[in-house]
């Protein structure tokens, strides 16, 4: 994908999902995981959570080599996390778009002869 030549032939779309990429993969913080809001109590008998107010917590969970793991995100923390993830799903989304194009492209040289470079 280094060559000039390479990059000329792609269509303005796949241009313009790569270029997202590799915005996002320079300028952004992204995480892979799932936020999962909790409530608890802490168990002190005058806390506002024994009379039903519950405390709320938020989670990162993520799927790592068949085990889940998961960290709390502290409240200072939760819109930079809640980012983080959505960038995540974007950059996703993204270098699906461009796999596909990968592949409608495989699939059309596999129909055309080869031709000798």
């Amino acid at each position: 994908m280094n060559s000039p030549d390479r990059r000329a032939k792609l269509s303005a779309s796949e241009r313009s999902f790569r270029s997202r990429i590799a915005q996002l993969a320079s300028t952004r913080w992204f995480l892979r995981g799932t936020l999962s809001e909790r409530a608890g109590t802490c168990g002190k008998p005058n806390c506002r959570c024994a009379q039903g107010a519950r405390h709320t917590s938020v989670y990162l969970v993520q799927s790592q080599g068949g085990k889940l793991r998961q960290i709390c995100v502290p409240h200072a923390w939760q819109a930079r996390v809640r980012e983080a993830v959505t960038e995540y799903r974007r950059m996703q989304e993204l270098i699906e778009a461009v796999s596909e194009s990968e592949w409608k492209r495989l699939r059309e040289r596999k129909r055309s002869p080869v031709s000798a470079a």
